[in-house]
């Protein structure tokens, strides 16, 4: 089975070491930011003119560019796909345009499980979240905005 988290950091060790920036979004930097919740990928939030060496950066991970980019309401997300023992683990790259490339220069280093990770900050998490709008991005919302109430750092 694919750990989650040893991914995140073997892949954040990776983009650190390349001087590649990124703030980790969805559910995994919800569960940073507010509680601990299930999630199956990778959310990351790149700049798009960092996106051209990703694949083969990562490659040596074992994550591969199976499918094209995908459009979600003004939003391009570039997929990588690592499959291991029957297993596959999504590691989505949301390109920052203009809205969002800030919060890409301003993720915030937060602890978790013994690591630390870039996060973005909880309004940018929100604003991602928005644009989608499920029942779950609903609830994950009122966590993140309670928890910005709260004094964690936005």
């Amino acid at each position: 089975m694919i750990d989650l988290y040893e991914e995140l950091a073997n892949v954040a060790a990776q983009l650190d070491a390349a001087g590649i920036p990124y703030a980790l979004v969805g559910g995994l930097a919800y569960s940073m930011w507010v509680e601990a919740r299930a999630t199956e990928d990778i959310d990351l939030l790149i700049l798009p003119d960092s996106w051209p060496g990703i694949p083969a950066l990562l490659a040596p991970l074992g994550f591969q560019e199976l499918t094209s980019p995908l459009e979600f309401k003004a939003l391009r997300i570039n997929r990588l796909t690592k499959i291991q023992d029957g297993d596959a683990l999504v590691l989505d790259f949301l390109l920052a345009e203009e809205e969002f490339a800030d919060a890409v220069h301003q993720s915030i280093p937060l602890p978790y499980k013994d690591r630390v990770f870039r996060v973005a900050p909880v309004d940018t998490i929100i604003e991602l979240k928005k644009r989608r709008m499920s029942a779950k991005d609903e609830n994950d919302i009122a966590g993140l905005r309670k928890a910005k109430e709260g004094g964690n750092p936005s």
